[in-house]
């Protein structure tokens, strides 16, 4: 492929590629700041060692190319918002958060919310540092794609028209879209088709305010609209996370132990990629995991302190509701004035059926608060409408915050770093160090609403929305009302231990067992996740992990954890609120009268399962499809004894609603997949499965539980079902990502973990299943961090990539 001169980032008047016996230490002496040692190590996990920020981006922007080009350029496609050209009018994509967009809808979100000027933005915001990782990057990213050539690209994407060399400004596109993940990236489909009602209509309109705008008549409607679906399995914590830190009280060391269990999607931009970085002259140096296209590790560790995340349940966004002017749709009425829309007029290239491009047009809408917004809920009608306020729209430190995370030296330094830019967007912190201490903090962006706005501010038709889901409608009709950036690093809740800190995606009210996180402002925590609130599956079984640890009664000997029996008990895979719940129950439906032989068979089964959810336990696929439909539990009246504020761990408990749920079990055992007592005797391990080249790959883990997987439920013969992916891009998966369990010792970080689907999204990579498989045979690989642990790997190799600009 031909790449000209004028292209940014790829300007080369020598290029070299020399082999590690030939190469010079990275000390200055190659005149230039594009030069990367690329140390590489087993599973194909890239360690890049360089002088600059730029360097370390130039060698990790080939080696993650190599792994991961044709996904990323996809991406890019994406981001441009030039989906629509070249992958149809007619066709959609999986988003990172399981919903569907249309590439049409998509491609006016981009030009609208990712656009140039917030590309420059960002960088503006930026430092030299983040500067240098994006131009770094970039220019890596298409140095890999020069050295190959289009026709020699993976086959996804060889000889593809939308393969494309990165900007800069790319880079920082991805930054932006990367911190509005939790946010604006879930309203994609409703601000890119969000287009004003017909003015001849508003002029005949007569509703100005809320209380005469037509609103939904339940409650419910606002749960059920498409917009907010989009972010269900966040409200569900299904797509989340565990974080455990435990201190020197905890492990038999004395030293911190971490484990960072993310909980992401297999598929698209939010999967995670292996590195390592050592910019020594930045007193960088971190190994760990990032996502797609970020340039350093987000989650990781270094010589002292290492650190996990999980999302976290601040309200990052408001919607706003606004009473439309009756004589212009695109205006609203604010304190009795009439204020203006900026109307945004785009245009969007899409292919048609007929293999011709067509033009497609649309004026979208932003106001002071951001875009407008519509579905069939949240409607623009002449009388009312709805924009997005989202505060991670102007959050343009994440990389710098990332950076100084990395360069952390324990957890008190690390919270210090949190504090400085206050600027992760969606996450909780969760750390250990080698001193032994532990660390809970959550320096998330959250909307920056006190509580006495909150209680305001919510017009009536949407306070049950804010109590049942957590989603905040603001009134955007008086100033009284506005708000802007995020509530400050002084009002962010943390707390260090020496004996431990988790968070399994409930809010920070309950970091550990006798810690108790209150008083902070209500829009961190909303709705079911507010503090005192029930506490999820996951938070009680890790907190019970700990509790039976630190006791002795886990069977595991001894009451301190070390590295080994941490992992030990993670795969043991326990089910706490099955613990609590299904005894009651099975006692219950095997002295029923009334029961078919069918349930009383399933309850039999489900009496001798021992409530793990281990890839051989028998009955654990009927007890998933039971508590899913008998909705998670969540609901108090499934329990006995209600939850107790003064003990979250042990309340909810008992069995109550017995008919109700028998009526859900005869239903799932009359199905096509429980209806014969092998079926209901089903295991993970016979349908938890993967389609790899060299065959089937049985996946461990349970789709709510605290060791967490869970794939598209799919029917491949009457009455078969199996949970599985899409073999070639892993679309429909999600749950355990990147694993990794962290100590250390007198020669610094001992460390272990999985990438969960391997380093490459290449189907024809020889990483793109080799730790797949490790995963579904239950075990660790070594993450090698030293150059005595690196240098010993026995796949290790070494090359150093450069090229000097031309002037």
């Amino acid at each position: 492929m031909q790449l000209t001169t004028s292209m940014r980032g790829i300007y080369a008047a020598r290029i070299g590629l020399i082999t590690a016996a030939a190469a010079v230490l990275l000390t200055g002496c190659l005149p230039t700041d594009y030069a990367a040692s690329i140390r590489t190590t087993s599973y194909g996990v890239p360690h890049i060692v360089a002088d600059t920020f730029t360097g370390a981006g130039y060698g990790y922007g080939y080696a993650f190319a190599q792994d991961n080009f044709c996904l990323f350029a996809e991406e890019l496609v994406t981001l441009h918002g030039e989906r629509a050209k070249y992958f149809g009018a007619a066709g959609g994509y999986l988003g990172q958060l399981g919903t569907v967009f249309g590439n049409v809808d998509s491609d006016f979100f981009y030009k609208l919310v990712l656009s140039s000027d917030q590309a420059a933005r960002f960088k503006a915001g930026s430092s030299r540092a983040t500067r240098e990782l994006a131009d770094g990057f970039a220019t890596g990213y298409n140095r890999y794609l020069s050295d190959t050539g289009l026709a020699k690209l993976p086959v996804a994407c060889r000889g593809k028209a939308w393969v494309k060399p990165m900007t800069e400004e790319d880079a920082f596109l991805r930054f932006s879209q990367a911190a509005m993940t939790g946010s604006s990236l879930g309203f994609i489909g409703a601000i890119g088709s969000a287009v004003a009602p017909a003015a001849a209509v508003a002029k005949a309109a007569t509703t100005t305010t809320m209380a005469k705008a037509k609103v939904p008549a339940a409650p419910f409607e606002y749960a059920q609209s498409p917009v907010l679906m989009a972010f269900q399995s966040l409200r569900d914590h299904t797509i989340g996370s565990n974080g455990l830190g435990l201190g020197r009280n905890a492990t038999q060391s004395g030293k911190g132990l971490l484990m960072g269990n993310p909980h992401f999607p297999w598929w698209g931009a939010l999967r995670l990629n292996q590195v390592h970085i050592t910019v020594a002259k930045e007193n960088y140096d971190v190994m760990g995991a990032t996502l797609l296209g970020v340039p350093l590790p987000l989650i990781g560790f270094n010589d002292k302190v290492a650190w996990t995340h999980t999302f976290s349940t601040d309200n990052r966004f408001t919607v706003r509701y606004l009473a439309i002017d009756p004589s212009n749709p695109t205006r609203y009425l604010k304190d009795g004035k009439s204020i203006a829309m900026k109307a945004v007029p785009l245009t969007v290239s899409a292919l048609g059926a007929d293999g011709n491009q067509v033009q497609i047009k649309r004026t979208l809408y932003t106001t002071e608060y951001g875009p407008m917004l519509k579905d069939t809920s949240f409607a623009w009608t002449t009388g009312s409408g709805y924009a997005l306020q989202d505060a991670n729209a102007t959050n343009y430190q994440l990389i710098d915050q990332v950076i100084l995370n990395g360069k952390s030296t324990s957890v008190d330094s690390l919270r210090l770093a949190l504090a400085t830019y206050n600027a992760m967007p969606w996450v909780n912190t969760i750390a250990a160090d080698q001193a032994g201490d532990a660390l809970y903090a959550n320096y998330s962006v959250a909307a920056n609403v006190p509580d006495a706005q909150l209680a305001a501010c919510v017009p009536p038709p949407f306070q049950p929305l804010m109590a049942s889901t957590g989603v905040v409608v603001m009134a955007g009709t008086t100033a009284a009302c506005d708000w802007s950036g995020s509530i400050p690093a002084a009002g962010r809740p943390w707390v260090k231990r020496a004996d431990y800190a988790m968070n399994s995606n409930d809010s920070h009210w309950w970091p550990s067992l006798n810690t108790y996180l209150s008083g902070f402002a209500k829009i961190i925590a909303t709705g079911p996740n507010a503090e005192a609130t029930a506490q999820n599956n996951r938070t009680r079984t890790g907190h019970a992990m700990v509790r039976d640890r630190l006791a002795g009664t886990d069977g595991q000997g001894g009451y301190r954890f070390t590295l080994a029996n941490l992992q030990q008990l993670y795969l043991k895979s326990r089910f706490f609120k099955a613990e609590k719940w299904l005894p009651g129950f099975v006692s219950g439906c095997l002295a029923s009268p009334g029961a078919t032989p069918a349930a009383l068979d399933a309850c039999a089964v489900l009496q001798a399962w021992s409530t793990a959810h281990t890839p051989s336990s028998q009955g654990v696929v009927l007890f998933d499809e039971l508590y899913a439909a008998l909705g998670e539990l969540n609901d108090a009246s499934w329990w006995s004894v209600p939850f107790n504020p003064a003990d979250p761990q042990e309340t909810p408990r008992g069995t109550a609603n017995q008919a109700a749920a028998m009526a859900q079990l005869e239903t799932l055992v009359a199905s096509s997949q429980f209806n014969d007592p092998l079926k209901r005797r089903a295991r993970t391990q016979d349908v938890q499965l993967l389609q790899r080249a060299e065959g089937v790959l049985a996946v461990p883990g349970g789709r709510s539980t605290y060791n967490n997987w869970a794939g598209v439920r799919t029917q491949v013969a009457p009455g078969q079902f199996i949970y599985t992916a899409d073999p070639a891009t892993n679309a429909g998966a999600f749950g355990n990502s990147y694993i990794q369990f962290v100590t250390w010792d007198s020669a610094g970080p001992v460390a272990e973990g999985i990438l969960t689907y391997s380093q490459s999204s290449d189907p024809t990579s020889s990483h793109f299943s080799d730790q797949t498989r490790k995963y579904a045979a239950g075990e660790w690989v070594k993450l090698p961090y030293t150059d005595k642990q690196i240098k010993a790997d026995p796949n290790y190799s070494e090359r150093v990539l450069y090229e000097t600009p031309l002037p």
